[in-house]
């Protein structure tokens, strides 16, 4: 069956502590911005994507989290979880969540400094995103798992990401 679907008060628990900007310290040069989520080089390239049915305070629809504003940008409206579950090998869970995540990497903030390692850097900065997003549901006892393998030109292009500069990586139902 479908899982009762989380508050907004819950998914931005859930948003905070896998990506949110948890400190900032300013220096004379700036501001530099700490998360959740450690990332090579404080570079920070890994991105979140909601994509989920009709929730009591968000329309259904596909978002972008935004974590220097903690906010969620509407890229498109609607209920596409059908479109990401056939992505996904038609995944019952991926179907019936009432919202799915989905991991992207925009490599050039990483490449520009980090070069041929940048590819191993998506996984791995993705993998410890993941990870506090796993404790944190878990915590919030909202069952949730990891799934890799999907149509990346489906699931990309949902997103409506630029290829040449972002991609997706992982959905977490």
């Amino acid at each position: 069956g479908t899982e009762s679907p989380p508050t907004l008060p819950t998914l931005a628990t859930l948003l905070f502590l896998s990506a949110g900007i948890t400190k900032r310290r300013t220096y004379p040069r700036g501001e530099i911005y700490f998360r959740a989520a450690a990332c090579t080089g404080a570079l920070y390239h890994i991105d979140l994507y909601l994509v989920c049915g009709e929730l009591p305070e968000l329309p259904a629809g596909v978002y972008h989290f935004g974590p220097h504003d903690f906010s969620l940008r509407c890229v498109r409206t609607g209920d596409y979880r059908g479109v990401l579950a056939e992505a996904t090998g038609n995944d019952h869970a991926v179907l019936h969540a009432p919202v799915n995540i989905i991991c992207t990497s925009t490599y050039w903030r990483n490449a520009w400094k980090y070069q041929a390692r940048a590819y191993r850097h998506c996984f791995w900065d993705a993998g410890t995103l993941i990870a506090n997003f796993l404790a944190t549901a878990a915590g919030l006892s909202l069952p949730t798992q990891v799934i890799g393998g999907f149509v990346d030109a489906t699931v990309n292009q949902l997103l409506d990401l630029d290829t040449d500069r972002e991609v997706a990586l992982a959905v977490l139902p």
